[in-house]
């Protein structure tokens, strides 16, 4: 029997391979349709067709394209088929012959269709030209591109030519042309075939990450993306861009973009691939993490002038025309957008009244009407203005438009106002409200609203910003400069939430102005104003920061007793204010007074101690006594200046507290104080807990010791004084080195007489200082024995009057093997007898390496 069964077998077995195959093609058909259906071949032959539209292909891929072609026909041959042998299966009527030949077709076809996406795998990016570079077309904002333009486009081609910067940031506020400079860059690249393709995506406020992608899968020509994922899109971007140098430009970003969640491929030196974006937000560009960043900056006048007539035609040479067209140059501070718009409005207009009345409009933001300032100009602000990230941010923006047009604002000061306001909310002390408002405002910074100032303590306002804020802001009532002579009307004080009459030529203000609203006035450096009417203040209930700094007001008005919500009382400056009256003690919720600068202040009432709730008090007092019987040349200068006892220990929340002696004759050469009334005043101090800044006289060296061992200040706090300068010893000159309030950031030790170094806690101090000044040392011969490590950080330094003083420095000591003065920036000496070197010997190298200033006076 096994010698029969085993051939049979055998040809069974023989027999059932062909058969089974022949099963398989009807049993696996409807899954091989299946397969064939989502084969990728025809999307990759669309790819192809895509690439060459434009230009010719080579053999290998015309033939690849014929076969595709044949394999389609079959292919919609099948499904032909397929779907009419379905239809004789609903009739159960089926033939199987046919439809095993059909599901040997399907199979084959298969493996056709994966032989040939095989071969397109292989010529993939060998045979296939790139698409062509495509030119962005210019949208309508012009820039004069003769100088700024170019100068910023050729600054930028340095920064792509450089291998080692692969990310370049350009930002500035808007309207200065970033996206100008952008777009000629891209036709110039585009010219040059440096990248085998540039991509220009148009970020702006929609700038998600779909919305990159779907920019971007455009550009490189991708088959239909909408209905893809973004982790699919993103995957399909890098595989395009892998291996290709190509540009990307994202214009207008406001946050930022992850590149990599995009697809964007990463960037090296190897593969030369550059990411340039325009923002108007400085921090963006931190935030992109760009190699370099780039500042769009203001037109030249020169430039400012050449484009302006660019837009006006020659009409603005005319010579009755041309000083008026100047002047609204001027106002447009280099902002080629506004040139463009004031330009366009006037374009070949020759009547004088109106290029007068567009200048006036200029100076009256509130009412300014000229064409296209609304719709392009205050539009292109705006978005920047909205985009701030809460209203906090763009009340404070407004605030600033508060201030005189090129106004040099004190960051500090323009935080505390704004928080004795009730505008920060969780912030209950001075540093506070400081420390907040500076990142605020380089938030504005970032954002292109402000510009930075002269020093990093003050920002300014773009004059055509200005014009902008001023429009957004309701209810602010603005009159500031010289040329301002009268004080608004009644009913203009009616609505106004805000008012700001800052460096007028006022000379009186009205009896009683009806403004219940009102909780800002700043009246500062009216320097003609001499007097305020007794009943001004009786309608201004809800007054709370009031600044009357710089004016010649003698006396105070009895209505300012009533404002019982007043925050702060600026009077720094007002030179002839005599007299602090006792009523003062009426404004309960002060947490500000500022009597410093040069005043005639000569004692504080007793009553300033029922403000407890000051958190500021600076006073500068005036040591002048003049007898009504003495003519001009003679005065009595023995007044003794006293600070009342019992008043610090009540301002328990104070955290900076200034008395000085604001001298303001050039006779005067002591600071007259009550050496034992101060000694007092010097124990009250230690008792202070929350004192961050103090400028105050110390009789003797022993009186600041004893302050320094056992005040509550200096204990509560790591980080000592965030301002100091402590006055110490008698007889001590008024300073021609300092100005009377102690400045941002200083640290100043003024010390008249001789101190050993025993003094261990003022070598201590000396070591905090940034600032120091000897006085009267009647016994050192030279500077260095206080020890020059205590003189690391000094920025100025200042010796007078020190009688056996021979030299400053010892040179290189060897027991001091470190640079001297390192960070000093300015030396002065005066009245130095027996001054014969600076230095006994070489310095090490490092000394005096930061010296910009170096002044001699000899008596």
């Amino acid at each position: 029997m096994d010698m029969i069964i085993g051939p049979v077998l055998e040809i069974v077995k023989l027999a059932w391979g062909p058969i089974g195959r022949r099963i398989g093609y009807i049993k696996n058909l409807k899954k091989n349709m299946k397969e064939l259906d989502k084969h990728d071949l025809f999307a990759a032959r669309d790819d192809v067709l895509n690439k060459i539209n434009s230009s010719k292909p080579k053999e290998v891929c015309n033939k690849w394209l014929e076969n595709v072609k044949q394999i389609e026909d079959e292919v919609n041959a099948i499904r032909e088929e397929y779907y009419e042998d379905k239809k004789r299966l609903i009739g159960w009527c089926p033939n199987i012959y046919s439809r095993m030949k059909l599901g040997k077709r399907v199979e084959d076809i298969i493996k056709e269709m994966t032989d040939q996406s095989k071969k397109w795998l292989e010529f993939h990016g060998k045979e296939l030209p790139d698409e062509p570079l495509e030119k962005v077309l210019l949208q309508n904002v012009q820039v004069n591109s003769s100088i700024a333009a170019e100068l910023k486009l050729q600054k930028i081609l340095g920064f792509i030519n450089d291998v080692k910067i692969r990310k370049i940031g350009i930002h500035g506020m808007g309207g200065m042309g970033k996206t100008t400079v952008m777009k000629l860059l891209n036709n110039q690249l585009g010219e040059s075939q440096k990248f085998e393709i540039i991509i220009w995506v148009n970020v702006s406020g929609e700038g998600n990450r779909r919305k990159v992608q779907n920019d971007i899968a455009v550009r490189l020509k991708l088959h239909d993306v909408s209905n893809e994922s973004d982790d699919r899109l993103r995957a399909s971007i890098s595989k395009k861009l892998s291996g290709k140098k190509f540009l990307l430009i994202l214009d207008d970003i406001w946050e930022k973009i992850d590149l990599s969640d995009v697809g964007i491929p990463i960037l090296n030196q190897d593969n030369g691939c550059k990411v340039l974006l325009t923002t108007r937000d400085f921090g963006i560009c931190q935030q992109m993490e760009t190699d370099v960043e780039i500042q769009m900056e203001r037109l030249s006048e020169e430039e400012a002038w050449s484009l302006f007539n660019d837009k006006v035609g020659d009409v603005a040479m005319s010579p009755n025309i041309e000083a008026i067209a100047r002047d609204i140059i001027k106002k447009c501070d280099g902002l080629p957008l506004a040139i463009i718009v004031i330009g366009s409005s006037l374009r070949k207009r020759r009547d004088v009244p109106l290029w007068t009345n567009t200048l006036m409009e200029l100076e009256s933001p509130r009412t300014c009407q000229i064409k296209g300032m609304e719709k392009e100009l205050f539009s292109c602000l705006r978005i920047s203005y909205e985009r701030l990230p809460d209203d906090f941010q763009r009340n404070l923006f407004l605030y600033c438009s508060l201030y005189p047009e090129d106004y040099e604002i004190v960051i500090t000061e323009l935080a505390e106002y704004y928080w004795l306001e009730g505008y920060m909310e969780g912030v209950d002390s001075i540093e506070g409200a400081w420390n907040k408002g500076w990142h605020m405002v380089s938030n504005l910074v970032d954002a292109s609203l402000l510009e930075r100032g002269n020093s990093e303590e003050h920002i300014k306002m773009h004059d055509m910003i200005r014009v902008f804020a001023l429009n957004e802001a309701s209810r602010f009532l603005v009159r500031t400069g010289k040329h301002v002579k009268h004080p608004p009307e009644e009913k203009e004080w009616l609505q106004s939430q805000k008012i700001s009459l800052m460096g007028c030529s006022l000379v009186r203000l009205l009896e009683r102005p009806n403004c219940s609203t009102l909780s800002t006035l700043l009246l500062q450096d009216n320097d003609q104003l001499t007097m305020i009417p007794d009943s001004f203040f009786e309608c201004m209930h809800s007054l709370c920061i009031l600044d009357l700094s710089g004016t010649k007001i003698k006396s105070l008005p009895s209505s300012l007793w009533t404002l019982v919500n007043l925050s702060c009382l600026y009077m720094k400056n007002c030179v002839e204010l005599e007299e602090l009256p006792s009523q003062v003690g009426a404004l309960r919720q002060l947490k500000v007074l500022h009597l410093g600068g040069s005043t005639s202040i000569k004692y504080l009432p007793r009553e300033v101690g029922e403000l407890t709730g000051l958190k500021r008090l600076i006073v500068g007092f005036q040591n002048r006594n003049r007898s009504r019987n003495d003519d001009e040349d003679t005065k009595e200068w023995n007044m003794k200046l006293r600070v009342p006892t019992g008043i610090i220990p009540k301002l328990q929340l104070l955290e900076e507290l200034s008395l000085y002696v604001a001298v303001r004759d050039v006779r005067v050469e002591k600071e007259q104080w009550d050496d034992e009334s101060m000694e007092v005043v010097v124990e009250e101090l230690c008792r202070l807990e929350h004192l961050t800044c103090l400028d105050a006289y110390f009789p003797k060296v022993e009186c600041l010791e004893h302050f320094l061992r056992h005040s509550k200040s200096v204990k509560a706090t790591s980080s000592w004084f965030r301002r100091f300068r402590f006055r110490v010893g008698t007889e001590l000159t008024d300073s021609w080195l300092f100005s009377p309030e102690v400045q941002e950031g200083e640290r100043c030790l003024v010390y008249n007489g001789g101190f050993g170094t025993s003094h261990t806690d003022i070598m201590e101090t000396l070591a905090r200082c940034s600032n120091f000044h000897l006085q009267g040392h009647h016994t050192a011969r030279k500077l260095s024995e206080l020890g020059p490590a205590n003189m690391n950080e000094l920025k100025e330094c200042y010796v007078e009057s020190c009688e056996k003083m021979e030299t400053l420095f010892d040179g290189d000591e060897k027991q001091e093997a470190c640079a001297l003065l390192p960070n000093l920036e300015k030396l002065g000496i005066m009245n130095l007898p027996e001054l014969r070197s600076l230095s006994d010997g070489p310095l090490l190298l490092g000394s005096l390496s930061k010296l910009r200033v170096l002044r001699f006076i000899s008596l």
